[in-house]
């Protein structure tokens, strides 16, 4: 670059400077390095008012590209999860048999032998699993499915109390299971506001108790299983 046009830039790079341009803007339209403006602008002093403007901006441009690297991101993860959908092909009825094994010893009942078979989760999906495995695998009929839903309350004394929107969680759970909402007359009011359902989370429409009727057999059957996957795997 020649004295001249250097100089010719200097003197622009200053009057932008006094003007409230940052160094970046000025960097932007001038193809000055940094280094060399901070020489040449090291004795410009700005206003409050100028230097306001200039950080509002920083913030802006921060807050720009915040929400861009998070919408890239947001990108990657939904390719991922896309292709990790993928590699789940068709569920054989020995792989429905182990899920449902494992979910029914996460949610904690394997003890439990006396109350027979119950699940509970306000997991909508974790319930239809446990619907399709009851059926599939414990070939469950219909009519031996009950259900309990626990709505979310405030007063730890009204039990069995119906609110407002006890039709609307019937509904929902009804919906969720494909069984007439006539199946839901259990329904319980329990003050769980500080506290997380069975699956961690604390829905608003509570989380319902599938429990099959006269089903001792079955539970000590998955007790066994449990029991099982302890010894092969070396749990114990």
């Amino acid at each position: 670059m020649s004295i001249y046009l250097e100089k010719y830039k200097q003197n622009i790079a200053v009057d932008m400077r006094r003007r409230g341009f940052s160094y970046s803007e000025i960097e932007s339209r001038l193809h000055i390095p940094k280094s060399t403006l901070s020489y040449w602008l090291k004795n410009i002093k700005l206003t409050p008012e100028q230097n306001k403007k200039l950080n509002d901006k920083r913030t802006e441009v921060a807050k720009a590209n915040a929400l861009k690297k998070i919408s890239r991101t947001s990108k990657i993860i939904e390719e991922i999860k896309k292709s990790s959908s993928r590699d789940i092909k068709k569920i054989s009825k020995k792989e429905l048999w182990l899920m449902g094994i494992m979910l029914y010893w996460k949610n904690g009942n394997k003890n439990d032998l006396k109350k027979g078979v119950h699940f509970s989760s306000s997991d909508s999906s974790m319930i239809r699993l446990f619907l399709k495995w009851l059926k599939e695998i414990g070939e469950i009929d219909d009519k031996e499915i009950k259900f309990n839903v626990f709505m979310p309350g405030h007063d730890k004394n009204s039990t069995n109390k119906k609110t407002n929107f006890t039709d609307e969680v019937i509904s929902y759970w009804s919906k969720i299971t494909g069984f007439p909402g006539s199946r839901f007359s259990n329904v319980y009011l329990q003050n769980i506001g500080r506290k997380k359902v069975s699956n961690g989370k604390n829905s608003k429409f509570g989380f319902l108790r599938v429990k099959v009727a006269q089903s001792s057999m079955l539970a000590r059957q998955i007790a066994g299983w449990i029991e099982g996957l302890k010894n092969i795997n070396n749990l114990k």
